[in-house]
């Protein structure tokens, strides 16, 4: 039973898979035009009462059936309104139990229809005996493209042809074909056709209809000869022996210097004529000329150009004077100057000739041999200029000729120079000249050569016509020096130069020069080093750095004067080592030298002694002043701290309540000779007695703002002259006088501070503290002090108790 079943489901799975295979799919093409509608079906008939489903599927994207009625059905037709894809692959599958089986698959392509071919053209190879035709495509189809060319020979104007059909058929890529020499006559019709198919449909071309013989490109014309003759070269040349029997021919010629790469425009050569001369070139030039030729009436096309042929045209004499210039050499002891004459080379057009050579006479008579002062090939030449010379002459000479003479004078350069000339840098190569022009210059004359190449340097010159201000010398190698002069031409003199140097381009200084050590002491280092050469600078030197260094790395750096040549290193530590080292710089950047190193002298004996000395008296000093202070405690505390009575322990209100108690002395001051007590003298401005004749009295005065002095009184003074005096002796607290000097009307009281420590009275002296008077700690002279009575006596009561009243 069970054998049974399974051959069931063999027979069944055999039936499904049968009927899969059975399933196609159906389209009108699969080349269609671009944009173009596409139908398709896939027809499965064996699946037709299954459960099966039609799925489609292009690329790699579902595409829907377009019948939705019944899905069931094993066709399911498929329609693209518009296929805008130049190829696809479009599968069937089908669907059962969830499981897709694909069961057909075709692949679609879509293109264009294709173009005709364009620029039809045939020509015909005399030397070959061929006719060949070339087309053009348009526009890619997108498709695979056949093209065929068909020709046919005819003898009324292409109509019908009266050979067999040539057929051409070239590979892909290949636009043209050889229809060779049996399919056509020279001078019979020859029709072409070029068609060009795909699967799409096919294109042909219009119809060309030809004569062989009319349309000929001929071979490259080769020139037989080429003769040079003055400025002009005769050229000749043939058409060649199988192009022989063509009526006519017209030739076009071009040329160019041999150097150039440009060639001229074609010329145009008469018809028919085989030979040209080309006038105008430059002597001794060589020249490479070209032609190329076509039937006269134009048909056809214009040959190859042919072989490059090459010619040097002949020499010719020069053909103007030469710009010259001199300078002075040297002066000799008779009066004669050393010369050197210099001047330009002649242009190659007005030269004539590739080897020229110079002659330098004394007389303008070129056929004299006797006077030739140089002969040669050079640009300059040195000469003995005696004083009976004024002027020389000179010619430029080639194979062919000389040129007309120029005459050279010498005049003085004395002239004025111009007012300002400025140099700078025009670019790396080239410098640019600036100047004020003379109002009377009739030009302009600029040398400039290298510093480096002195005293043999090669001396470069140019001239600027009236009225120039500026001008560009050229050929200026970076990085050197030059010396630009500049000379203002007069017309009866030669203005005296304006000379200046200058730089293209700066660099940094090929190196830095080796510094040198001159002389070295405790503190200062002398060191020196040479001047870098003008070859080696690269530039102007600016400056000179110099960095020294100690051991412990402390650098220090000092920057002097680029034309400085030696400098004082000061500051230095005695018996110490230095790094010493130059830096040298320039606009173009700065390069460092080779370190030196120095180390600085010991002190020397007289240096440590004197050292010693310096120590020794300090330290004598402090001892000293230790000392004074303690010996002297009290008297250097009261110096600088002095003891201030304490105004609210003193016990002067009290006193001077008693003495507002205390009746007041009245009597008067004349009948006082010394009371209160000795150290006490009151006394009264009244007249002296005559002192004894010859004797002078030591008596202490006081002026008139109350300061005591010193004076001795003669004799022979006024005797009535009223006189304030006190005996000289200390007075511990003040010295107290009334009365008028001279009878002037003093103050009813006055007292001159002593140097009492006691604080007084001293409208003068600055606001002190509640508890002291600084003021009288820094003025120990005497000053006087007039007081108001009434206002500022209750101040000061032992005063007040002294205060003198008369009845």
């Amino acid at each position: 039973m069970k054998k049974k079943q399974g051959l069931l489901w063999m027979l069944l799975i055999l039936f499904v898979v049968e009927g899969v295979h059975s399933c196609r799919i159906t389209v009108a093409s699969s080349v269609i035009q671009f944009g173009s509608p596409l139908s398709a079906s896939c027809d499965c008939p064996h699946l037709r009462s299954s459960k099966s489903v039609v799925v489609w599927k292009l690329d790699k994207d579902f595409v829907p059936c377009n019948q939705t009625s019944d899905v069931q059905m094993s066709t399911c037709p498929l329609y693209f309104p518009n296929f805008n894809k130049t190829t696809g692959v479009l599968q069937c599958y089908v669907r059962r139990n969830d499981v897709l089986q694909l069961v057909d698959q075709t692949n679609i392509k879509a293109g264009y229809p294709p173009s005709p071919a364009t620029n039809i053209s045939c020509l015909m190879f005399i030397s070959q005996n061929i006719v060949n035709c070339t087309w053009q495509l348009q526009r890619d189809s997108l498709l695979e493209e056949n093209v065929t060319l068909s020709a046919f020979r005819s003898k009324d104007e292409c109509e019908t042809p009266s050979s067999a059909e040539y057929i051409c058929n070239p590979p892909k890529g290949i636009h043209f074909c050889i229809i060779q020499r049996k399919y056509f006559n020279n001078f019979d019709d020859l029709a072409v056709r070029v068609t060009v198919q795909n699967k799409i449909g096919s294109a042909p071309s219009s119809l060309l209809c030809l004569k062989p013989l009319f349309e000929v490109k001929v071979d490259p014309i080769i020139i037989d000869d080429a003769v040079p003759h003055n400025d002009c070269v005769r050229l000749q040349w043939t058409y060649g022996k199988k192009a022989n029997f063509l009526t006519a021919m017209r030739c076009q010629l071009h040329y160019k210097m041999a150097t150039e790469i440009e060639w001229t425009k074609p010329i145009e050569i008469p018809v028919d004529v085989k030979t040209a001369d080309q006038c105008g070139l430059l002597a001794a030039t060589k020249y490479d000329f070209q032609v190329r030729c076509i039937r006269k009436f134009l048909t056809g096309q214009w040959s190859e150009w042919g072989p490059t042929r090459s010619m040097i045209t002949a020499e010719l004499a020069p053909a103007e004077k030469l710009e010259s210039w001199w300078r002075t050499l040297e002066s000799t002891q008779n009066g004669s100057l050393k010369i050197q004459l210099m001047w330009k080379k002649l242009e190659k057009n007005k030269a004539n000739a590739d080897h020229v050579w110079y002659i330098v006479k004394s007389s303008s008579d070129l056929h004299e041999t006797n006077n030739i002062l140089c002969n040669t090939t050079n640009l300059n030449c040195t000469i003995v200029l005696h004083k009976a010379m004024k002027s020389v002459f000179i010619w430029t000479c080639n194979n062919a000729g000389v040129s007309p003479v120029k005459e050279i004078t010498f005049p003085a350069r004395i002239g004025t120079p111009v007012s300002k000339m400025l140099v700078s840098s025009n670019n790396d190569t080239s410098l640019q000249v600036m100047w004020d022009p003379p109002s009377s210059a009739e030009g302009y004359l600029l040398e400039w050569y290298k510093r480096t190449e002195l005293p043999d340097c090669e001396m470069n010159w140019k001239t600027e016509q009236k009225g120039s201000m500026s001008s560009i010398l050229q050929d200026i190698e970076p990085f050197q020096r030059y010396s630009v002069r500049l000379y203002p031409l007069y017309q009866d003199c030669i203005g005296m130069a304006r000379e200046t140097d200058a730089y293209s381009k700066e660099g940094a200084p090929d190196y830095s020069p080796e510094i040198r050590l001159l002389t070295v002491s405790k503190s200062q280092a002398v060191v020196q080093w040479d001047p870098i050469p003008v070859q080696k600078s690269n530039g102007f030197i600016t400056n000179y750095t110099v960095f020294w260094t100690d051991t412990s790395g402390k650098e220090n750096s000092s920057t002097v004067n680029g034309s400085t040549a030696t400098y004082n290193i000061t500051d230095l530590i005695p018996s110490t080592t230095y790094q010493v080292f130059l830096m040298s710089s320039s606009s173009g950047g700065s390069v460092n030298g080779t370190a030196l190193m120095l180390h600085t002298a010991n002190l020397d004996n007289e240096d440590i002694n004197m050292l010693l000395l310096i120590f020794l008296l300090f330290g004598l000093f402090i001892i000293v002043s230790m000392i004074t202070c303690i010996l002297k405690h009290d008297r250097v505390k009261s110096r600088f701290w002095p003891v201030v009575p304490d105004p609210a322990n003193s016990q002067m209100g009290k006193l001077t309540a008693f003495l507002k108690e205390t009746p007041k002395m009245t009597f008067k001051t004349c009948d006082i000779s010394q009371i209160i007590t000795s150290e006490l003298n009151i006394m009264e401005g009244c007249q002296m007695k005559n002192a004894p004749l010859g004797n002078k009295i030591n008596d202490t005065l006081f002026d008139d703002y109350g300061h005591a002095y010193n004076k001795q009184i003669s004799p022979e003074e006024d005797p009535n002259k009223s006189r304030y005096y006190v005996n000289v002796d200390t007075v511990q607290y003040a010295k107290v006088i009334t009365g008028g000097y001279r009878e002037q009307s003093p103050p009813t009281s006055v007292y001159v501070r002593s140097d009492s420590t006691q604080p007084l009275i001293c409208d003068v002296s600055p606001s002190p503290q509640n508890y002291e008077n600084t003021w009288f700690h820094f003025n120990n002279h005497e000053d006087s002090v007039f007081m108001v009575e009434g206002e500022n006596m209750q101040d000061f009561p032992l005063l007040n108790a002294l205060q003198l009243h008369q009845d």
